[in-house]
Order: structure tokens, then sequence, then C-alpha cells
């Protein structure tokens, strides 16, 4: 692996993790509580999809990135790769964590502007990989739009958040600069995340339908 996408990856996944923590501990009982049906839905189908393709290898062949189908009109592999993983048992395990520990929290901060946080980026992130990394796939692209979201957070909350995690927060936007620099996949998507968390109103406080 290149050493730019290891550290940057690297700074940008332990920052958001830090924050993650901190938010669990300290702002999940403060936001409005709600039924998780967005991150319920999302992680059920990527992990159903994700099971069927160790059973069926040919799903993947059918829903991961693959220029050539999608320039005949098979529009739908903008979407279908987020719900498998093409790279085997190790993308599994680190894409299902994130699934696990960073949508809920998303949803119960920024309720269902959960779908667009997951969807729009991790869209954004297949149709930039189509030309930096044209046959894979994974739902990582949406995790890190999701990440952006709660890293902005942070920032937004910063007077009540220990000084550390705020520079952790800035940290991370920094590291996905420095992917899109790099032509890291990750790196556009958790810059949406964050856009898309700042134009949403009231995730501070859970306000969110």
């Amino acid at each position: 692996m290149n050493i730019a996408v290891a550290i940057s990856n690297g700074v940008t996944i332990s920052a958001s993790m830090f924050c993650m923590a901190h938010l669990y501990r300290f702002h999940w009982r403060g936001a409005k509580p709600r039924t998780l049906i967005a991150s319920s839905v999302i992680i059920a189908v990527t992990f159903l999809v994700t099971a069927l393709q160790f059973a069926y290898p040919e799903i993947v062949a059918a829903f991961r990135r693959n220029p050539e189908a999608l320039r005949a009109g098979e529009w739908w592999r903008l979407v279908t790769p987020l719900f498998v993983q093409p790279y085997g048992w190790g993308q599994v395990l680190f894409n299902g964590i994130f699934l696990l520990v960073f949508l809920p929290l998303a949803e119960r901060l920024y309720g269902n502007w959960l779908w667009f946080l997951y969807f729009a980026p991790g869209i954004l992130g297949q149709i930039v990989n189509y030309w930096w990394q044209p046959n894979g796939g994974g739902g990582s692209t949406g995790a890190f739009g999701v990440m952006g979201s709660l890293l902005i957070h942070v920032i937004r909350e910063r007077r009540d958040m220990p000084k550390l995690h705020t520079f952790l927060a800035i940290a991370g936007l920094c590291g996905a600069l420095v992917m899109c620099a790099i032509k890291d996949g990750h790196g556009p998507p958790l810059l949406l995340g964050a856009a898309l968390a700042l134009a949403s109103r009231g995730a501070s406080k859970g306000e969110h339908a």
C-alpha cells in the first residue's frame, strides 16, 4: 500500500474512531430518541448481500464497478458496488465495523438525513473510483461520508468537546484532503458527507425527524 494512502487513511479513521467514542459516551443520550430505521436497513441489506456473495460469487461480478457495463447502460452499478466487498474478509471486517459503529450514531444525531449522508457520498465515491480504481467495490465510500458528518458535528459542538477531539476532527478532514490529492476514493465521499452535515439543520441537538 502506498505510504501516503496508509497515513491519510490511518489519520482519518483514527480521528473518527476517537471522536465517535466520545460522542457515544457523552452525546448519545442527549440526542433525540428515535427508531434507527435507516441505519438498520442499510446495515441489514449490506450484510445480506455480502453474505450471499460468498455463496454465489457471481453476485460480485454483477454488482461491482465495471466501466464497460456502466457505459452499456447498467447505471445501477453506481449504487450496487456499495453492497459487495470484492476484496475478501479483511474488507468485510473493516467495512462491517464502520457501518455498525458510525451509522447508528449518525442517525441518532441527524435522523433521516442519514440516507443522504450515506448514499450521496457513497455514490460519489463510486463515480470517482471509476477513474481511480475501476473494478472494485465496497461500502467504505458511504461509511466515510458518515464519518465526515460526525467530524463536522464535533467541530460544531467544539465548546462542549475536549480540545483534543476538535483537533482530531480537523485532522480527519485534512486527511481527506490528502486522499483527494493522491486519488484515494475515500477522500471525496468524506468531504461530501461533511458538506451535507453543514447543510443540515438541528443536528447538534438531534432535531431531525
